[in-house]
């Protein structure tokens, strides 16, 4: 019976020196995590958030006559909430009316001293002209006097003929000289009245635009339907108080809720991966059940930089095409989504994390893998890689499990290389 307790005793001894003999030489922790090969569908994605849009919609824009008055940039003084449902001619916004005010005002001053120049320009030609007329008239009964003159001469010596005579072509010289600058006299009047007049015309049609214009100051919907904020250049909405330009007039817009696209961005790395027609799988952050599918509808051909970015992006439109009528009715424009945009599937491939994957100065890349109590070091072939897996051409069995990270004594592995992968 001793001998027997001392048997088992001595046994246990042998077990749990040789336990942990095997344990301190390397053996799987308690800590270390395996995976097994995935055998199924991969996936190469490149995911981006972005946010709804409407694909075409109706713009409600300031007046076009801005660029007439000369009025390059005007802000908005009130602009109603965002999502509000208008109906066709509702008020939208009401433009600031403070420059165009100044410009009427100075128009009215304008069009006061034109009045004035015309209307002592009249005064002016009246009493030349009056002048010049009285000319006229003195010379012509010069002219009378002297064809008298001739003919109570004519019994007389030819040299008083003569004398009279002479007198008579002089006179009617003077007569002639005298209607001559009356009526260049009434040419110049004319003229200069009318160029004060074509002036004064001109002011009151200016006068005539900018009051019009100061009644479109107040802005009207052209349409029905959701107000939406007009994006600026740098991405801000145009709220009271922003600037809108003679260039690009649109204030709000009335968006097409029928069909809807997700506007994203997608970084320069990832754009090579990126083509028309592309699956697109749609979430939205306020409607998390939702599952919609899209499609790349439009790639921009030139990068730009966002704000607050210091990387390149280029906008990528992508069409929302399996929305059903209650979906639809649930969504609405500026809602943030999240785009997993699919570049590339395969089917029926053997997957491992990329975390498993480990490589050496050599570039002989290599896992561990569990083989019973024992932990092999095994080179595989690697293909095309995700965000978070790996597709492993040769090296690895699907019933194989993996060491997501190294297990103890590392290089004390039995390394099992692949033969037939050539470099």
């Amino acid at each position: 019976m001793n001998k027997r307790i001392i048997y088992i005793t001595s046994g246990s001894i042998f077990v749990f020196f040789l336990l942990s003999y095997w344990y301190r030489s390397g053996g799987i922790r308690d800590t270390d995590i395996l995976v097994g090969v995935r055998k199924g569908d991969f996936e190469i994605v490149v995911t981006a958030t972005g946010e709804l849009e409407a694909k075409s919609s109706v713009k409600i824009n300031a007046p076009d006559a801005l660029r007439e008055a000369r009025i390059f940039q005007v802000k908005i003084a009130d602009l109603v909430p965002e999502g509000t449902i208008v109906k066709e001619n509702d008020y939208v916004a009401s433009l600031d009316k403070s420059e165009i005010a100044e410009k009427l005002r100075i128009s009215e001053v304008e069009i006061q001293k034109m009045r004035n120049l015309l209307s002592q320009n009249r005064l002016d030609t009246s009493l030349n002209l009056r002048l010049e007329r009285d000319e006229v008239i003195s010379r012509l009964f010069l002219v009378k006097e002297k064809e008298t003159q001739l003919k109570n001469v004519k019994y007389e010596t030819p040299i008083a003929i003569q004398q009279a005579e002479f007198d008579l072509k002089k006179a009617k010289e003077s007569h002639q000289q005298a209607v001559s600058v009356y009526k260049i006299r009434q040419q110049q009047a004319y003229g200069k009245m009318s160029d004060v007049a074509a002036m004064l015309l001109e002011e009151d049609y200016k006068q005539t635009t900018l009051m019009s214009l100061m009644d479109n100051f107040t802005i009207r919907a052209p349409a029905s339907g959701m107000v939406i904020y007009q994006r600026e250049w740098n991405g801000q909405k145009k709220t009271v108080g922003s600037q809108v330009s003679a260039w690009d007039a649109c204030v709000a817009t009335l968006p097409d809720m029928s069909v809807l696209v997700a506007r994203t961005y997608v970084s320069e790395i990832d754009i090579s991966k990126i083509l028309v027609g592309q699956k697109v799988r749609v979430s939205i952050d306020a409607l998390p059940d939702q599952k919609i599918e899209g499609k790349i509808m439009q790639i921009a051909t030139i990068g730009e930089q966002r704000p607050h970015s210091e990387a390149k992006v280029f906008e990528v439109k992508i069409e929302l095409i399996n929305t059903n009528a209650k979906t639809q009715s649930l969504l609405r424009p500026t809602m943030t989504t999240n785009c997993t945009i699919v570049c590339e599937e395969m089917k029926n491939v053997k997957t491992i994390p990329l975390e498993a994957l480990h490589s050496d100065t050599q570039g002989i890349v290599y896992v561990f893998v569990k083989d019973g109590r024992n932990i092999l070091k095994k080179q595989v072939l690697v293909g095309k890689t995700n965000e978070i897996e790996a597709i492993i051409l040769q090296g690895l069995d699907v019933d194989d499990e993996v060491f997501l990270s190294s297990p103890q004594n590392p290089n004390t592995k039995t390394f099992v290389p692949i033969k037939s992968i050539t470099n």
